[in-house]
């Protein structure tokens, strides 16, 4: 039986992979925010992609920066949110991995 607690030890860390994700910061170029309430409506829409952590969005520089938990959400799920509550964004950086 010794034998198998290495292969037991691995086989459970490999199934707890997914809580070593890492959070992701990335930055959408959204150019369709030309006024006040634009940001509002665009952290609504990203915010509600599960798997997102924060989203600050700014008219002025038409930009959206999103953290995210990256084993449950995806940058293209994200744009994809912001663009169905009509503003199309587009991936401009992943800012870090940490």
């Amino acid at each position: 039986m010794k034998l198998y607690t290495p292969v037991l030890a691995l086989i459970g860390f490999m199934a707890a992979a997914p809580v070593f994700a890492a959070e992701q910061t990335v930055t959408f170029s959204v150019p369709g925010m030309t006024c006040a309430s634009c940001p509002f409506i665009v952290e609504s829409a990203m915010s509600g992609v599960e798997g997102v952590i924060q989203v600050s969005a700014d008219a002025d520089t038409r930009t959206a920066v999103v953290v995210f938990d990256d084993a449950i959400a995806n940058a293209e799920d994200i744009a994809f949110a912001s663009t169905a509550a009509g503003y199309e964004a587009e991936l401009v950086s992943n800012d870090s991995n940490s």
